[in-house]
C-alpha cells in the first residue's frame, strides 16, 4: 500500500478521530473509505455532467426526427 502525507486542521482532525472511534475504525481506515466514498460521488457527478452534455448535442437532432414523423403521419401531433 502507498502512503502519502495528509496535513489537517485541528477541527478535521479532531472530527475524524471522534467518528472513527465511534464506527470502531483505524482513522486511517476511516479516511480510506471517506476517499473512496467522495471519489465515487464525484465520478457519478462528472458521468451524469457527460450524459447531460451528449443529451444537450442530440436533442436537436431528435426534435428533428420527430417533425419528420409528424408531417409522414399527422396523428402523432
Amino acid at each position: 500500500m502507498l502512503q502519502i502525507n495528509l496535513k489537517l486542521d485541528e477541527r478535521q482532525v479532531k472530527r475524524t478521530t471522534q467518528l472513527a472511534k465511534q464506527l470502531n475504525m483505524k482513522r486511517a481506515a476511516y479516511i480510506r473509505k471517506a476517499i473512496d466514498a467522495f471519489n465515487n460521488k464525484m465520478e457519478r457527478s462528472l458521468l451524469s455532467q457527460q450524459m447531460k452534455a451528449v443529451s444537450a448535442k442530440c436533442r436537436g437532432e431528435s426534435l428533428k426526427v420527430c417533425h419528420e414523423f409528424e408531417q409522414v403521419d399527422p396523428k402523432l401531433e
